[in-house]
């Protein structure tokens, strides 16, 4: 069952543009025509939020013209309309910007609201461990500003946080306290939708009276408003409380109300046709229970609901194979198959999008924090300053000064722990020195040349180590990017060429990323980079048959005579992380590879060859 949300019941407006007024700096104050422009925005968000957001962006366009209070105001409505609208990450980004406008602003109030719907945001992108930070953060600034309705919606939000986790026990210790908190209120809306929360986390801990009497609470309290859509929620909840604990007959009866009342509003809801099919199916009664599950159907692709298509098609195929219609199971598996692979398509691109942004995310969090603790101290040292002398004063701008660079030390050793995961830092000091080195020549072009090389060839890192495949002209440039940026630190000692079969179209065969890296890496530096002169390598791809053929040369000292000098294992050539790399495809490619020494005919190392085969 379905957690009930609770509602985003508007405090009045007037009121809440008053008390900006008069807790804000002359500067930061919002203008009458805002103002206007915000109550009519405001009375779109839940009837047209579209047309809502586009009036926000317009605002926004602009910000220069725009006070503090007034872009931080414009964004915090512009997040909510997009998570009313399901848009979580979009929300999420917004609210970020807003709440680091309201931290500077000092405005703990609109902070710890902002707070409330970054938690929420965080929990439907999967990201648990955020969404308690934000919502133990609101609760704790609610607390200190004695507000009791955003201290209610923080409970709340640790609610819905541990109901996910199947907490069930902490979940309903955060719910009463929610409960307790909205009591004492007029908040009528809100108020339903707790004891339908307080219910749920009954039902899930098998206490079916306590979830009756809360559902029935919730169901006086729907019946004084006269709202019968959610009137129809609380009947079809309560049908899934009594099929729960095996009272079939009471909950047909809800059920088929929860129906009823649907048709007589006129409303599109197929919970409770979904609740019959699954109450039929548990007495064996196959018929009855299609029927209400292909009106369930009907409603879910109607409005594209993919996951619940999937749930009732999976009864569909279940209730045709006991009645031996195998075509019909077999019709109903073909479309609930490709309906799967559309919900983890959306989900991967969902994932892959929150991981490419939550490095910047994280980053400007910790940036607030600091910024934050140093507000904080620096309005205690400040407080002191007025009642001592000069020199607590002179004391006190050391600090100040001491703090800021210890803040600015963990940003930089957070940055720079980042950047060692996705390369070798080695690597990366010798380049920038022989960046270094050409600046100091005074070759500014060649230089700027070389920084946008290396550039490029981190971003080249940051962007595929995620993917599992890239193109091949993708690979390809950057190899060649790394080549290069190792010839500027080797000072050009070897030469290197990239030959590609004509036949092979390079813009779309897809193979798995920095392939090739490793096995160019060794030829540098464990074969050219002892040679002073004419030093070459080669990268040769061409095509068979069966797939792409791989071959790296280069005329280096070679792998017996360095390994003499240095000892090297075959880890060091990450040989064996490759080759699992390669059997992970199950294609048994790892049976091609091949290191070879080359000789002359003095039997003298003349460098290596590395060839391997990947299949299309």
């Amino acid at each position: 069952m379905p957690v009930i949300y609770l509602s985003s019941r508007r405090l009045s407006f007037c009121a809440f543009l008053f008390l900006l007024f008069f807790s804000c700096t002359k500067d930061d104050t919002i203008r009458p025509g805002i103002e206007k422009s915000l109550l009519v925005i405001d009375s779109l968000t839940q009837r047209q939020p579209e047309r809502s957001l586009l009036k926000l962006d317009s605002l926004l366009q602009n910000t220069k013209q725009l006070t503090t209070l007034e872009e931080a105001t414009l964004l915090f409505n512009k997040g909510e309309a997009l998570y009313l609208n399901d848009k979580y990450q979009e929300a999420f980004n917004t609210h970020s910007k807003c709440l680091e406008l309201f931290v500077t602003l000092n405005d703990t109030y609109n902070e710890s609201r902002s707070l409330i719907t970054l938690s929420g945001a965080s929990l439907h992108m999967g990201d648990v461990e955020t969404s308690q930070i934000y919502a133990l953060k609101a609760l704790s600034l609610a607390q200190l500003i004695g507000d009791k309705r955003i201290e209610g919606k923080a409970y709340n939000q640790l609610f819905k946080l541990h109901f996910q986790l199947k907490d069930y026990d902490k979940a309903l210790t955060y719910i009463r306290a929610t409960d307790s908190l909205f009591a004492i209120g007029n908040d009528t809306t809100s108020i339903i939708a707790i004891k339908g929360n307080m219910a749920s986390v009954y039902l899930k801990l098998k206490e079916y009276n306590k979830a009756l009497t809360s559902f029935s609470e919730a169901m006086t309290l729907t019946q004084s408003q006269k709202d019968p859509k959610t009137m129809v929620s609380i009947l079809n909840n309560i049908g899934y409380t009594y099929i729960e604990a095996g009272e079939y007959n009471s909950a047909e009866k809800f059920l088929r109300g929860s129906a009823t009342l649907n048709k007589n509003i006129k409303a599109i809801n197929a919970a409770p046709y979904k609740g019959l099919g699954n109450l039929y199916l548990l007495q064996s009664e196959n018929d009855s229970a299609k029927v209400n599950y292909e009106k369930a159907l009907q409603i879910y692709t109607a409005n594209h609901n993919l996951k619940e298509e999937i749930e009732v098609r999976d009864k569909l195929i279940a209730i045709s194979i006991m009645n031996g219609d195998y075509t019909t199971a077999l019709d109903h598996q073909i479309v609930r198959d490709s309906l799967q692979l559309n919900v983890s398509t959306l989900e991967k691109d969902r994932l892959l999008n929150f991981a490419n942004v939550n490095y910047e995310v994280k980053q400007k969090e910790t940036e607030i924090s600091h910024q934050k603790e140093i507000n904080s101290r620096n309005q205690l040292l400040l407080a002191s300053a007025v009642m001592l002398f000069v020199l607590i004063l002179i004391a006190t701008g050391f600090y100040i000064y001491n703090t800021k660079l210890k803040a600015a030390n963990k940003a930089s050793n957070l940055e720079q722990s980042l950047l060692r995961v996705q390369m070798n830092p080695h690597f990366i000091f010798n380049t920038l020195a022989a960046i270094q080195n050409i600046t100091l020549e005074g070759n500014p072009i060649k230089s700027s040349n070389y920084i946008a090389r290396f550039s490029k060839l981190i971003r080249q890192n940051f962007d595929y180590v995620r993917k599992e495949s890239i193109t091949l002209d993708k690979e390809i440039s950057m190899i060649k990017n790394y080549i290069e940026t190792q010839q500027l630190r080797f000072n050009n000692v070897f030469t290197y060429a990239v030959e590609v079969e004509d036949e092979i179209d390079i813009n779309t065969i897809q193979v798995p990323p920095m392939l090739l890296q490793p096995f160019v890496e060794n030829a540098i530096e464990y074969g050219l980079k002892e040679k002073k002169v004419g030093g070459e390598l080669l990268l040769k791809i061409d095509k068979d048959v069966e797939g792409l053929l791989f071959v790296i040369l280069d005329n280096g000292l070679g792998r017996s005579t360095k390994a003499k000098k240095e000892k090297l294992t075959e880890e060091l050539h990450a040989t064996s992380i490759f080759l699992e790399r390669l059997k992970m495809r199950k294609k048994g490619e790892e049976k091609s590879f091949v290191i070879k020494d080359l000789y002359d005919e003095d039997n003298k190392p003349t460098g290596t060859k590395v060839y391997f085969k990947l299949k299309l």
